[in-house]
């Protein structure tokens, strides 16, 4: 597996900030330092933040608060450490970071995986914790230059002595489940009114396209999981920008009839589409898709080169028109 996992081309998960959206004039995609880049949207990955303040609200009583801390090892971007909560994927720790994540009480079944190892699986190395209402608890993420890794629970003492020079990784996409059980309150006058704060969302100023870089066994139609970790850019950038949606194209190259490459790149996009509302929790209102065939060529289809560049996946991001 050490072999495997050294030989595997570099293609980290793009990340999805919470702090300092931007956006500039450049196209093309940028993963350089802290900045994350795809056209003309730009965010940072991580940030210097106050931990006290951080952790100084206490959880909810009905959710339980994790937070992850990595060494400074100084390893490759390969052994980002995949968490993953309930089978469910919440950020790519990197080296000398921490994250901070709420769940539902009870049963947690918490993983770290190497991003180096291409297979997206959630609940390798897995341990289960029992977690408590309105608790924080602290997880170590030890690993290995190799990709193995070890996620252990340490006391908060411990734990403020690991997040010291520590920087704040946001989520690139959170999908623990938010409907936890409400407490059963007895006596609801006594709870004080709360009242809302209500944060604009951020606005796509400009469309944006995004290439999926999806690629299909021949008359197949069916999204290896190898590839997942092109779509899970797409369903962050979606979540980053709430009032937005998105229409998959897909596109052959000329080999075969009209009707067969009609058929065969709508069942294509139709796969991406179901990928990213059953697997990535998007919205089905927020997603279409639409099957070109073989009419909108990039290249020639007179050269492998060219019919290589015809075959694609990709998706258009734009505000969601509204009515009033």
């Amino acid at each position: 597996m050490d072999k495997l996992f050294n030989k595997t081309m570099i293609a980290i998960i793009l990340p999805i900030a919470l702090f300092g959206l931007s956006s500039c004039a450049v196209t093309g995609i940028d993963n350089s330092g802290d900045s994350r880049r795809i056209d003309g949207v730009m965010w940072n990955k991580q940030v210097d933040a106050n931990t006290d303040s951080l952790l100084a609200k206490k959880a909810p009583t009905d959710q339980t608060r994790l937070v992850f801390v990595r060494s400074n090892d100084s390893y490759s971007e390969q052994t980002s450490a995949n968490i993953a909560i309930n089978n469910r994927f919440q950020v790519s720790l990197q080296q000398g970071n921490y994250t901070v994540v709420n769940s539902c009480i009870g049963t947690n079944q918490l993983s770290a995986h190497a991003t180096g190892f291409k297979n997206n699986d959630l609940l390798a190395n897995k341990k289960d914790f029992e977690l408590a209402g309105g608790q924080t608890y602290f997880f170590y993420v030890d690993m290995a230059e190799t990709g193995q890794s070890n996620l252990k629970q340490v006391t908060a003492e411990s734990a403020m002595q690991l997040l010291k020079n520590k920087r704040y990784q946001s989520h690139q996409i959170s999908r623990v489940i938010p409907n936890c059980p409400t407490p059963v309150v007895l006596k609801p006058q006594a709870i004080p009114m709360v009242i809302p704060v209500n944060i604009p969302a951020p606005v796509l100023a400009e469309k944006v396209t995004i290439d999926l870089e999806v690629l299909f066994e021949t008359d197949k139609a069916i999204v290896r999981q190898d590839y997942y970790s092109k779509i899970v850019e797409l369903a962050e950038f979606l979540t980053q920008y709430p009032n937005t949606v998105a229409t998959i194209e897909g596109h052959t190259d000329s080999r075969g009839s009209d009707d067969y490459n009609q058929d065969l790149s709508q069942r294509r996009v139709n796969a991406v589409q179901e990928v990213l509302i059953e697997n990535f929790n998007i919205p089905a209102e927020r997603v279409n898709a639409i099957g070109y065939g073989e009419l909108q060529p990039r290249a020639s289809n007179d050269s492998a080169e060219g019919r290589q560049l015809n075959r694609r996946v990709i998706a258009i991001v734009e505000e969601r028109l509204t009515t009033k």
